[in-house]
């Protein structure tokens, strides 16, 4: 077996340098990704127990007092994506030791108010879709920047089972044809100079890495025909036939 030292002299700098140039491109081999939850994580992980601990209290009211059929459906459905997102909550939750609140907010606990001392039913559809619709719109871009950012794979997963089911239940209510648009969230005013040096930088990370990339191929092609260059010379040297010996002159000994 080959190793290192038996490379051309001039090779074995080369190799180094692509050695290092690989381990720079491509991470240290057997590196797991991060089981050290962001307090970004931890606060998507907490809010989505929130939104389930008065969610679900209120897709049980909509199926009791809703007046409309629609909100009957669409508290059933809330109610049922809740409690197994709430499963899936507290099992990621006590795999990293995150401790989860036990009562809604304050917040909350008003809205939940807001729907027990309706008038009639009609009020109560009313309320219910307003308030759940603006909670959703809340929680969505959090779990799309967890999801976007995330270090951390079970978590990346986790964020992505929430935010389809909250992207699900946004589009629920809307179907009710309750939801007033001037409750909802106003989105975030988007910053189009920061967006477009982030991609800018992307770019130029994608172009450097592309370019490594083809240097350590070439060097990889180089230092490897050198050594079965230098191989096949050693081969054909010990294949050679040895030369047949000069006669000798007449009283000469050969030896």
């Amino acid at each position: 077996m080959t190793s290192a030292s038996d490379l051309p002299r001039p090779v074995r700098p080369l190799l180094v340098l692509l050695i290092a140039a690989a381990v720079s491109l491509f991470g240290p081999v057997g590196d797991a990704h991060a089981q050290e939850l962001s307090a970004a994580d931890k606060n998507l992980i907490v809010n989505v127990k929130l939104a389930g601990l008065w969610e679900m209290p209120a897709g049980m009211w909509a199926q009791e007092r809703g007046k409309s059929k629609r909100t009957r459906e669409v508290g059933r459905t809330l109610m049922i994506d809740h409690g197994r997102l709430d499963t899936a909550t507290h099992a990621i939750a006590d795999r990293f030791g995150i401790a989860l609140p036990a009562e809604p907010s304050d917040q909350q606990s008003a809205w939940l108010g807001e729907m027990k001392a309706a008038r009639d039913d009609t009020e109560f559809d009313r309320i219910f879709a307003n308030r759940l619709r603006y909670a959703h719109g809340v929680l969505f871009p959090i779990i799309a920047q967890v999801r976007a950012g995330t270090r951390n794979d079970v978590v990346r997963d986790y964020a992505t089972t929430a935010n389809q089911a909250v992207l699900r239940h946004m589009t629920l209510l809307e179907s009710t044809g309750l939801v007033d648009q001037s409750l909802m969230p106003e989105a975030p005013v988007p910053q189009s100079n920061s967006a477009n040096a982030a991609m800018d930088v992307g770019f130029g990370d994608f172009a450097l890495g592309l370019l490594l990339a083809v240097a350590v191929g070439g060097g990889l092609f180089l230092a490897v025909r050198a050594l079965r260059s230098k191989n096949t010379r050693t081969r054909n040297r010990a294949a050679a036939p040895e030369p047949d010996p000069v006669p000798s002159a007449p009283g000469e000994i050969n030896v």
